[in-house]
């Protein structure tokens, strides 16, 4: 792990010499800089606006949905609209770091300052959309502790965090960074599963609608 401790893969030979792999060993976060996660980290934070379309599906001990993703992102504001959860046709999610809004299939438009528990509260549905503005693009969220996995390009491969294990399964090239498109995160029984088949950085506009 890194972070407060580091886990087993390359990261770990820029830090200090190791004969075996697999083997761990503590470090300040300072000791990171120039890392191959340190300059990935650095240009993940830089990306601001884009746009992700895919799937996504949550299932738990007993039941299960699935939807069609359509996410915008700019800055701290995002737009998420989700076609086909629990048969209900189209939910729109939208909000900032300030507030959140849901907007459900049948017109009604509520609001809060907290997207999971509006979420729950209106339409049963546990989706840790807070954190997903940062696991989406292969980020601990800066506000929570996390326990990182790595790779030797820098890429997360796991990722513990507010109760959260989130597996990086597939990354794909987009210009000049390698994003996730295959995310499977895990809480208590709870599972979702992201599939990104499309990522724009360089979105033209940005609208709550999509």
């Amino acid at each position: 792990m890194f972070s407060t401790s580091i886990a087993q893969y390359g990261w770990i030979s820029v830090i200090c010499a190791m004969v075996v792999s697999a083997c761990a060993t503590t470090s300040s976060v300072d000791s990171l800089a120039n890392t191959p996660w340190s300059l990935r980290r650095e240009a993940l934070q830089n990306l601001h606006d884009w746009r992700a379309t895919g799937r996504i599906g949550v299932t738990n001990e007993q039941e299960g949905w699935h939807a069609s993703l359509y996410w915008s992102q700019q800055g701290p504001a995002y737009a998420i609209n989700l076609i086909g959860p629990l048969g209900q046709g189209r939910v729109r999610i939208w909000g900032d770091a300030h507030s959140v809004s849901v907007q459900t299939a049948d017109g009604r438009v509520l609001s809060a300052t907290d997207p999971e528990q509006l979420l729950a509260a209106t339409m049963d549905m546990r989706i840790p959309v807070s954190g997903l503005i940062y696991w989406i693009r292969g980020l601990p969220d800066p506000n929570q502790q996390s326990e990182l996995t790595g790779d030797n390009a820098g890429r997360l491969i796991r990722l513990e965090q507010n109760g959260w294990i989130i597996d990086y399964l597939r990354y794909e090239k987009v210009v000049d960074l390698e994003l996730p498109t295959r995310i499977r995160a895990r809480q208590n029984g709870l599972n979702v599963q992201l599939v990104i088949n499309e990522w724009n950085l360089q979105p033209d506009t940005f609208s709550t609608s999509i």
